[in-house]
């Protein structure tokens, strides 16, 4: 099968298959977490902590998107499996009567799981652009419950496990992704719940718990492609905490049924194996790692985007002296999603946006460094000669980390530089969009944006590659035909600035609405008919 044939197949298919995966997931992931080993109190301070975070999220951060224009893809595409069942980006939609409608389709590079759930609340709750963020606030606390849960099941401890929760909840860029449309929230929880499912197996060792960690690891690797990891992950949790379980027939016939559930998301990273990801270049390589690591291995412990103190306890909590297969795994754990970054062209932390590659980190480095937190609270308790107090120790840590939170929380709050010009296009266009009549059609460089504004849009490009066929617009779109002037046409990129000047070009055309942020023009022009009669004489 060539690559555009099995493109087309999961444009038509993937839907069906994440459907099936995400029922595996919901049904197993009920049935399991009812028979987890962990304190009472880890669960209800867990779900209290959660909520709480849910809530900041909402609030602290400003609600914007930080990585263009990849958040209004995977919205997209999420209203495209909402209304369509089809897993693909749409160029040249009309949104009519409360539908999406594609005339031309293309498959995106990145994974649909996160497309996947969004679209799921689409459904249940009607198309907007809040709604992705909503949902990464609701991610957020779940992944605080998630991680209070895993630390649990690993030390059997409610002060860590809770301790746990509250670190990673605090993190300013877990904070600050939480409210955006991005996948590495998503991406993040899901990889922690096939850690926790994995470790729940290999403490029952029941067939049910092998079925939750398979169902949890397949809906993973949905979501990012880093998220493969977590197989490898997994086999080192089985070989540190259940050996023998590698050698049981049930275990091998489980792998066997997960690379089918995982048919989809392999069958994925087959079809854009050969995307170059932004560069022209090797996309991963050894060279960029020495650049990479000095940056990234300076963010956890001298960076204004990361708790210092949260660093430091993580590096004492590795060195702790007991339950040292507990820590290997998490050390592990942080490794995987840390080292692959070190490799890819842009896996620096200062490059662009890709600080929210650090996420995928923080589930293992919450751990670790509630463990050491809770270390260092007991020597100190010991070296001021006092008995130690579980209850005054948890709260004197907490109120340690939210002290400290509060030197962060002015950074948490910026919407910050970085992106401004693609943040004003998004935001001008929206405001544009709030003005176009009813049944008109906008030209652009991002439909998908437009789509699920409930707009119907094309994309720029079609102006030069066929003419003709927006000729018929005029007839079909009564409410008339629009040219977005966007960020792309303000950017020094030749071919870009060609797909908007040629619009203007070869229609007349009137601006109806304008916005200058610093050196960028955005605009909304009304295109009217062209007179082909001369062309075609000349012709």
């Amino acid at each position: 099968m060539n690559n555009h044939a099995l493109r087309e197949l999961l444009i038509g298919w993937q839907f069906w298959a994440l459907e099936a995966q995400c029922v595996l997931l919901v049904v197993t992931t009920i049935v399991e977490m009812r028979r987890l080993t962990v304190h009472r109190a880890t669960v209800a301070a867990g779900a209290v902590l959660a909520l709480g975070v849910s809530l900041l999220t909402a609030t602290l951060p400003p609600r914007t998107n930080r990585i263009y224009y990849d958040e209004q893809i995977y919205q997209g595409v999420g209203r495209n499996l909402s209304d369509l069942r089809r897993a693909q980006m749409c160029n040249d939609g009309v949104v009519e009567y409360g539908r999406l409608q594609c005339f031309q389709g293309e498959y995106n590079k990145e994974p649909n799981g996160y497309p996947y759930l969004l679209s799921i609340v689409y459904r249940a709750a009607g198309v907007g652009d809040r709604t992705a963020f909503r949902f990464n606030n609701v991610v957020a606390g779940l992944t605080v419950l998630t991680t209070a849960l895993l630390a649990d099941v690993l030390f059997a401890n409610a002060w860590i496990a809770v301790l746990s929760g509250l670190v990673i909840g605090l993190l300013p860029m877990q904070l600050q992704w939480s409210n955006t449309a991005a996948a590495e929230p998503t991406a993040a929880l899901l990889c922690a719940l096939s850690m926790l499912a994995a470790v729940h197996f290999a403490r029952v060792r029941t067939t049910s718990a092998l079925v939750w960690t398979v169902a949890c690891a397949a809906f993973a690797l949905t979501t990012r492609p880093e998220a493969v990891l977590v197989i490898p992950l997994i086999a080192l949790v089985l070989l540190l905490f259940a050996p023998e379980e590698l050698l049981q027939q049930r275990l091998w016939i489980a792998a066997i049924a997960g690379a089918c559930v995982a048919t989809a998301p392999l069958l994925h990273i087959v079809a854009v194996q050969n995307e170059s990801w932004g560069t022209s270049g090797a996309r991963l390589a050894w060279a960029y790692a020495r650049s990479n690591f000095a940056v990234n291995a300076r963010f956890y412990f001298w960076d204004e985007r990361f708790l210092a103190i949260c660093g430091a306890a993580a590096v004492i909590g590795v060195l702790a002296a007991e339950r040292l297969r507990e820590r290997l795994m998490l050390l592990a754990y942080f490794l995987a999603f840390w080292t692959i970054f070190l490799f890819f062209y842009a896996g620096s932390y200062n490059y662009g946006a890709d600080v929210r590659y650090s996420l995928m980190t923080y589930v293992p480095l919450a751990i670790l460094a509630s463990l050491g937190l809770w270390r260092i609270a007991r020597f100190a308790t010991a070296f001021a000669g006092r008995d130690w107090s579980d209850g005054r120790g948890g709260a004197a840590i907490a109120a340690v980390l939210i002290v400290q939170f509060f030197w962060y929380a002015p950074l948490v709050r910026a919407t910050g530089e970085e992106a401004w010009a693609a943040r004003a296009d998004v935001r001008f266009a929206k405001e544009f969009a709030s003005r176009l009549p009813a049944n008109s059609i906008v030209l652009t460089h991002n439909p998908a944006m437009f789509h699920v504004w409930n707009v119907s849009a094309a994309q720029m490009s079609m102006v030069r590659s066929n003419p003709r066929y927006l000729d018929r617009l005029f007839d079909r779109y009564a409410g008339g035909v629009y040219l977005h002037w966007n960020y792309w046409c303000n950017v020094a990129d030749p071919l870009q600035r060609s797909f908007c000047q040629a619009g203007l070009d070869e229609f007349p055309h009137e601006l109806v609405a304008s916005a200058r942020e610093r050196d960028y023009q955005f605009g909304l022009y009304r295109l009217k008919p062209a007179d082909r009669r001369v062309t075609d004489r000349v012709q």
